[in-house]
């Protein structure tokens, strides 16, 4: 099966869009596809695949084609993608399938190839939340879900939100798939004295990260590393910001926390669209979670993680002393080959199904 990723990455990158698009893709190609993925080359960084793909702890595969646009200018890179997403979709058999992941793009593919649209929100929701233009963002949406054979989710929650706003528009197969991890073999458990817990990745207003800075403040003998974000501003003497890691070298630099922290507001991020690639992180280790109580927390981790009511600065610190005092837990560690064997699945049906056209 030939594979092209309807999104446009930049590499290398910590970020967990193009994580999961460049392990995904990697996956997809070790099971012996071949998947194309256009990316935009990080500023500063030379035009070098293999380089690219190193630096995101992967190495290149035949079946791999992580093609670096020609310039980090994004009107130029722009179109580069636009010309090379055309010439692939010309060239389509039988065989393509586009993996699409950005509305936008949807039309520069034609009618030659399949499409499998993977939602990761309810596009027209968000985008009303953000005091955008909803209808040409509903008109985007429909058109996607019109054209694709079938609809991959990252939650449960997208699911739903797509079926109440979409209906029978949806193709008749729709399937969750979940992210993964990397962290196979994490280096042993060996909290550091004095206790430091860690956050890892965005520390953006929406992600709860304000809730976990004022409960750290009434425990001061924690320390709280913020892995790859800012500390907020006026943040205690307790709260430290490190710069971000490389995605391999992660695991090393959560061996020594004496837990992993997870805030999370009560908002439809929270609540509905969101799978983090850190929760898979932190699962694959057995240092004990601290996770605001939310159903798209439950849906992956269970009741593995000490769990507070979310924007609660009293519960969070509840949770994370009863984890301070617990010890480590059963790993558990879903890969990319097994995200990419669910994603497989999928493509190959829709692949072989009567073309759909809206």
């Amino acid at each position: 099966m030939r594979v092209l990723y309807g999104f446009r990455p930049t590499v290398p990158s910590t970020r967990a869009q193009a994580l999961q698009v460049v392990h995904t893709g990697h996956a997809l190609a070790a099971r012996g596809h071949e998947v194309t993925v256009l990316a935009n080359p990080a500023a500063g960084r030379e035009r070098d695949a293999p380089a690219a793909l190193a630096a995101m702890g992967l190495d290149p595969l035949p079946g791999l084609r992580l093609e670096l646009a020609p310039t980090t200018w994004n009107p130029g890179a722009s179109l580069w993608f636009r010309w090379r997403a055309g010439q692939w979709a010309e060239a389509a058999d039988r065989d393509a399938v586009v993996y699409l992941r950005e509305l936008r793009y949807l039309g520069l593919f034609g009618e030659r190839p399949r499409v499998v649209y993977e939602a990761h929100c309810l596009e027209r929701q968000r985008e009303a939340e953000e005091g955008g233009d909803v209808g040409l963002i509903e008109a985007w949406e429909r058109a996607a879900l019109a054209r694709s054979q079938a609809v991959i989710t990252n939650s449960g929650g997208t699911l739903a939100a797509l079926r109440e706003a979409y209906g029978e528009a949806l193709p008749p197969l729709c399937e969750v798939v979940h992210n993964a991890t990397r962290v196979a073999s994490p280096p042993p458990w060996q909290p550091e004295v004095p206790t430091w817990v860690a956050y890892a990745g965005s520390t953006r207003s929406f992600k709860g990260v304000a809730t976990l800075v004022q409960a750290l403040a009434e425990v001061p003998e924690v320390e709280l590393r913020i892995i790859g974000g800012e500390a907020p501003p006026h943040a205690p003497p307790n709260v430290r910001a490190f710069p971000s890691v490389p995605y391999a070298a992660l695991p090393a630099q959560l061996a020594a926390a004496s837990a992993l922290l997870l805030p999370l507001e009560d908002n439809s991020f929270g609540r509905q669209f969101t799978s983090p690639l850190k929760l898979w992180d932190y699962l694959a280790t057995d240092i004990p979670i601290v996770a605001a109580d939310l159903a798209t927390v439950r849906e992956i981790a269970g009741d593995t993680p000490f769990y507070y009511p979310p924007g609660s600065r009293e519960g969070l610190v509840s949770a994370l002393r009863a984890a301070l005092g617990s010890g480590p837990r059963p790993r558990r560690v879903r890969t990319w080959s097994d995200r990419a064997e669910e994603v497989e699945r999928v493509l190959l049906a829709a692949r072989d199904s009567p073309r759909r056209l809206g």
